[in-house]
């Protein structure tokens, strides 16, 4: 009861960093075609265009975290397992759930890391200058906070009560 509470939260908490990605992925596409226009009926180059792009790309990939770890969309070798029996499999499975917590949290606080030297270092892009530190951070958080629905969706498979996933989710 209190682990599918918990879990409705999760998924919950995860959509919005789905649509920020979905959107995300949209104004690229947006800027890449207002840079081609631009260029070709203008003869005038959007010199920003590729610094946000860049930056943006950050973002995308770090809103796909949540939501790919509450849907359990991660790779997933389920041949040994299977070819071991049940019980070897329920193992692995397990196992390959803790690996994947304790990845993304080295992921994480990677992350954190590139953020602060990109904060203390005032980078920035090289043609529009725009700082790259908040953005790094704003992607550190969004990992972080992938963190702990890693560590319920681990806790879910340990003891038993994760859904099993649909055919074809695993590779």
């Amino acid at each position: 009861m209190k682990y599918d509470r918990l879990e409705r939260l999760s998924i919950g908490l995860s959509r919005p960093t789905a649509l920020i990605g979905i959107l995300g992925l949209m104004l690229i596409a947006l800027i890449t075609v207002a840079s081609v226009v631009a260029r070709a009926v203008f003869n005038y180059p959007l010199i920003w265009a590729h610094d946000a792009a860049s930056l943006l790309i950050i973002i995308i990939v770090a809103t796909c975290f949540p939501t790919g770890v509450m849907l359990r969309k991660h790779v997933a070798i389920e041949f040994l397992g299977g070819a071991l029996g049940s019980r070897a499999h329920r193992w692995l499975t397990a196992f390959g759930a803790l690996v994947t917590s304790a990845a993304l949290a080295v992921l994480a606080w990677q992350m954190t890391v590139i953020a602060g030297q990109e904060t203390a270092g005032h980078a920035s892009t090289v043609v529009a200058r725009i700082p790259t530190g908040p953005l790094w951070w704003l992607a550190a958080v969004i990992v972080w906070v992938s963190v702990p629905m890693q560590g319920l969706v681990t806790l879910l498979i340990i003891t038993g009560k994760a859904a099993p996933a649909a055919d074809g989710d695993h590779v």
